[in-house]
């Protein structure tokens, strides 16, 4: 049996069996969870009704309150001979926009003294007991019976005498009880096919007074509803599931919501009753149900795919990696295989690629070593064949320069061959410290004084050159653990080649920063730069791009920075050319 088969089998049984326990405890959660959410949004409904219901009939008597106030009022007394009365009337009629349908003043005889239709001016308004009243700000407010022909709700408050105590009479007002159908017919704050706001508006004796459109075909108005007001008791909202004769005795659920009044405004004790019938408000369940058995559907395929997918995309890097420990025993060119997978896999892939890297990098340095002890076999030889006579010449040459009768040609030949003996002595020099460089003596030193000492150095060469060097020592720690004179050696050898490679008025920046535990500073200059191609090549021992050059300073600088345990390496420059890193430990660890 193959990991494949294995995984695929295993992902199908885990998968398929969470899904369906999972579906089904989803559904049962998020029935639960909807039944809940369309109860709270029924409530919320019947309280934003009654709130604003209560708020209309609160502006209502603040308007009839302030209106009674009025200076003009008190020209009841003597009919309203002027009509001032009958026109401020008609103004607040229109300023209103239709809110109210008529309004009114009678005197204490029942007579309509102004109005704002002036059709009705000296007709009688027969005195009737109020519906309902409220002490509203020191006023005390009546309304009275609905007119139901004409839809319309009278307010009334007495007109107080500002010169005796007593009134003058009663402003009237009828108020459009369309509007309360309006507000009934708010529509539902969820979306159900086919449904309708089946709202109540009643009373505190439990009488319907108002209701939605969709219910005013039915023998509604004015009818008791004794089978709901116990369910209900004394809560504020509430909700409840019931059933109703007038809907057919079917089951709904029911959002409430009593009176709580507006500011000043006690209110009536009217109640807001929000009705919907059960199987339309629970079609989303089934809705849910449908959509969740699809999903399970989808998932099972989905399972199947997923499962055939995964079982090889697991097994793949295995395959991959077992290819490539396989090529790799037989001696082929390998590349790690690149592995996107698990933690342990993509562990393991990097392993074998570090391996294979160490592998090279160990290569390599047998080349190098190699390379190095060519150089040192020649060193040695060179050391015992060259210097000797390379003495005799300089001696020679500096006896010669000594003699007074040498003529200028001879001066000028005796200072070649001193220099050419300088020039070749400092070679062998060179080959033997690339060959059997001196131990690094460690001590802590400040890789920024060193720096400042190297730059002092090259300063002659530089200026010779017309090179500007700049130095950006950003590093906040430059204490290491190093040997000063090879850390100059390093820094003095990358300067002199960067200014030997950039143009007259060349410019070179050395800069400096922190890592976590190490020092990094670079040479940058803005020269011609190195190529990928060389890049690889610049610290092998005769490797130079200069016609005059030897090819080995840069070699002694890796010596040198690999003795001090760290790193160095070559990048593009951002001004142009070329970028040396060297990178130190700031302490150095005994191997």
């Amino acid at each position: 049996m193959t990991i494949r088969y294995t995984l695929l089998m295993s992902y199908l049984l885990i998968s398929l069996a969470s899904a369906l326990l999972i579906t089904l405890m989803i559904f049962v959660h998020l029935r639960e969870i909807l039944r809940e959410e369309i109860d709270n949004k029924l409530q919320s409904q019947a309280s934003t009704i009654m709130q604003q219901i209560d708020t209309a009939l609160f502006e209502r008597f603040e308007n009839m309150t302030m209106w009674s106030q009025l200076e003009v009022m008190q020209e009841i007394r003597v009919g309203d001979v002027d009509k001032r009365l009958a026109h401020v009337l008609n103004e607040l009629h229109s300023g209103y926009g239709g809110i109210y349908g008529q309004i009114f003043v009678v005197d204490n005889q029942d007579k309509i003294i102004s109005a704002s239709d002036k059709k009705l001016i000296g007709e009688w308004y027969p005195h009737t007991e109020p519906w309902l009243s409220v002490t509203h700000k020191d006023h005390t407010h009546a309304l009275h019976f609905l007119d139901a022909e004409l839809e319309q709700l009278y307010f009334s408050i007495p007109i107080r005498d500002a010169f005796k105590n007593g009134t003058l009479g009663q402003l009237y007002a009828s108020f459009d009880w369309r509007e309360m159908f309006r507000l009934l017919d708010t529509p539902l704050p969820f979306s159900l096919k086919d449904s309708a706001t089946y709202a109540l508006l009643i009373d505190g004796a439990g009488k319907v007074i108002a209701t939605s459109t969709v219910l005013q075909g039915r023998p509604l108005p004015f009818a008791s509803l004794p089978e709901l007001l116990p369910l209900m008791g004394q809560k504020m909202t509430g909700s409840l599931t019931t059933t109703v004769d007038f809907l057919h005795h079917e089951a709904v659920l029911v959002g409430y919501a009593n009176s709580q009044g507006y500011r000043s405004f006690s209110g009536f004790g009217w109640r807001v009753l929000i009705l919907q019938p059960s199987k339309n408000a629970l079609l989303p369940v089934w809705d849910l149900w449908a959509a969740i058995l699809a999903f399970l559907s989808l998932t099972l395929v989905l399972g199947i795919v997923v499962s055939f997918w995964m079982s090889a995309k697991i097994a793949r890097p295995i395959v991959q990696l077992a290819k490539f420990t396989h090529d790799f025993m037989l001696g082929k060119p390998v590349v790690p295989p690149l592995v996107n997978s698990s933690q342990e896999i993509t562990d393991l892939s990097s392993q074998f690629a570090l391996m294979i890297e160490h592998l090279e990098q160990s290569r390599q340095d047998v080349v190098r070593v190699a390379k190095l002890a060519v150089i040192g076999e020649m060193a040695a030889s060179m050391a015992h064949e060259v210097r000797t006579p390379l003495g005799i010449l300089r001696s020679s040459a500096q006896i010669l320069q000594r003699e007074p009768e040498l003529s200028e040609i001879g001066q000028e030949m005796a200072g070649y061959i001193l220099s050419e003996t300088q020039r070749l002595n400092g070679l062998v020099t060179m080959l033997l410290e690339c060959a059997k460089p001196r131990a690094p003596q460690f001590a802590y030193n400040d890789a920024h004084a060193i720096i400042r000492r190297t730059l002092e150095l090259v300063q002659s060469h530089a200026e010779a050159r017309q090179v500007q060097i700049s130095a950006d020592l950003a590093a906040t720690n430059s204490h290491l653990d190093c040997d000063k004179d090879h850390i100059i050696q390093v820094f003095l050898n990358l300067l002199l080649n960067a200014t030997q490679h950039v143009k007259l008025g060349g410019h070179i920046v050395v800069a400096t920063r922190n890592h976590a535990d190490s020092f990094e500073a670079t040479v940058s200059d803005d020269g011609p730069g190195i190529t990928d191609a060389n890049k690889a090549k610049v610290f092998e021992p005769f490797f130079t791009l200069r016609q005059e050059g030897v090819g080995l300073g840069l070699t002694v600088v890796q010596q040198i920075v690999l003795a001090h345990q760290g790193r160095i390496f070559v990048t593009d420059s951002p001004l142009g050319g070329a970028c040396f890193h060297v990178v130190l430990p700031m302490i150095h660890q005994e191997i």
